[in-house]
Order: structure tokens, then C-alpha cells, then sequence
């Protein structure tokens, strides 16, 4: 992301530290504000004939509207929420990760502007986040509503699953959210999701060569037992019984290199 560290180097300044945590208190206040009845969810979300009217506050707060209405899911989705931009935030730092997510809102309201009949909630924008702390941290373990150990990884890939689907089958506006939402997560993380693929693919390869090495070695005649080597893995080798005191009457095998060499240990300890 050469293009993002030179802006870095610019407006560094402009990161806002522990974003995503403010805006995790906000949700919770505008679910409670909701059910109260004093502030109701479809005054906040994106809406370009609302927005040209003048309700210009749903710019932004379309943002803090939560994703679930049970306070159980909505207290877990936001620890989830705030985990994966605290650890993106410790990846990348502050000002990187404020980018990735004014980017992701700024496509939501492109949407919105695109197609005037639709309005829009965070989903997708939040699930940007999900997505690249997965990509991040892939083997990281969660406890799945606060009790059944998993890794991120696989709930990402059920995530993405849903995504596709629902970019095969939604509304238009949707596959057009989801598409933006996949495309910020691809422009902040393609680089990032290609070398994975590439470490995944040389442990595979290092795992491959290894059973095949190990394969190789089951069936064997002789075995030195001094470097391991065998007749099948190296069948150019020579191996010979030694039959001395040391070794006894059954013989202990030797490559013809490590037999000279115990020979000489052996002639060594009896002067």
C-alpha cells in the first residue's frame, strides 16, 4: 500500500485514535434511544431525498445504527467490532485504519447517491473490518457468544459465503453495497490476502515434501545409525554391519562414511 504511506506521511495527524470504540459506545446509546422511542432508527439512516430535504445528519449517522435489536448479539457484535479495529489499529496504526473506514462509509453514501429509492445502514462497512482483521489475524480464537472456542477464520469464510450469496440474489442497491464493501476491503488488503495465499502455498508445498520424503524412508533395508540415512533415500550409499564389542553380535548399521569414523572412535578408546 505504497499509495496509503505516502498519505500517511501527509495527514498522519489526521488518524483519530480508539475511533471505532467511540463509535461502539454511540451504538449502544442509539439502540437504547430506539427502544425508548425518542430517537427511531429510520431517522438515521442513509437517505438522499431525507439527506437533500436537509437532514444532512444522516451522513453520519447512519454509522451508529447496530446491526442486531437483541442487547445479547448487540453486546457480543460490538466486543467483536472493537477487537478487530483495535487489532487492525495495532497493525496498521491510527491513521490507516481511519482511512479504511471513511473509505468504506464514503462508498455506502455513493450508493445512496447512485440510487435514490434505497436507504442504508453500517452492515457492510463494519463486516469490511471483520474481514480484514481476519486476513490479519487468521488463526486467532474467539469464544462464539461468549462460549464456543472458534477461529476467525472460519466465521470469515461463512461471512464471505453469505456476501456472495446475497451479491447473487439481493436487490440491486445490495450487490452495489456489497461490491463497494468488497472493493474497499480489496483495495486495503489485496497485497495483504495474496502473500497469505503465498505462505499458505509453500507450507503446503514444505508439508508435501516432507510426507513424500517420510514416505520414502518407511521401507527400507538398512539405516545408518549415525546420520539416518537409508538405502532408499540415498541408494547410492554403502552400508556395512559392525559386529565390535561396543555394537554386539547382531551389528549395529553404518553408512561406509560413519563406519570409518566409529572405527576410529573405537581403535581411539582402546589405546
Amino acid at each position: 500500500m505504497i499509495w496509503l504511506n505516502r498519505l500517511e506521511q501527509k495527514y498522519g495527524h489526521w488518524g483519530l485514535e480508539g475511533l471505532i470504540r467511540y463509535v461502539s459506545m454511540l451504538m449502544l446509546l442509539v439502540f437504547f434511544l430506539d427502544r425508548s422511542g425518542m430517537l427511531p432508527y429510520h431517522m438515521l439512516y442513509l437517505n438522499r431525498d431525507a439527506i437533500i430535504s436537509g437532514e444532512v445528519w444522516r451522513l453520519f449517522t447512519f454509522l451508529l445504527i447496530p446491526f442486531s435489536d437483541n442487547m445479547f448479539f448487540l453486546i457480543f457484535e460490538l466486543s467483536i467490532l472493537v477487537m478487530c479495529a483495535d487489532g487492525l489499529e495495532a497493525k496498521w496504526g491510527t491513521f490507516k485504519l481511519t482511512a479504511y473506514y471513511l473509505t468504506g462509509a464514503i462508498s455506502n453514501i455513493l450508493v445512496v447517491l447512485i440510487m435514490p429509492e434505497v436507504q442504508i445502514g453500517s452492515y457492510y462497512i463494519y463486516m469490511s473490518l471483520f474481514l480484514g482483521f481476519a486476513t490479519v489475524y487468521p488463526d486467532y480464537e474467539i469464544l462464539l457468544f461468549f462460549i464456543l472456542p472458534v477461529k476467525i477464520k472460519y466465521l470469515a469464510m461463512i461471512s464471505g459465503a453469505l456476501m456472495l450469496y446475497n451479491l447473487v440474489f439481493a436487490p440491486v442497491f445490495m450487490k452495489i453495497a456489497i461490491a463497494l464493501s468488497v472493493g474497499n476491503y480489496l483495495l486495503f488488503f489485496s497485497q495483504d490476502a495474496l502473500a497469505t495465499i503465498r505462505h499458505n502455498r509453500r507450507q503446503y508445498a514444505r508439508s508435501a515434501e516432507y510426507e513424500k520424503s517420510f514416505a520414502s524412508t518407511k521401507d527400507y533395508r538398512h539405516q545408518c545409525s549415525t546420520c539416518g540415512i537409508t538405502d532408499v533415500s540415498n541408494p547410492e550409499a554403502q552400508f556395512r554391519y559392525c559386529t565390535c564389542p561396543a555394537c554386539g553380535e547382531n551389528g549395529v548399521p553404518f553408512c561406509s562414511e560413519h563406519l570409518k569414523e566409529h572405527k576410529q572412535n573405537n581403535s581411539q578408546h582402546q589405546n
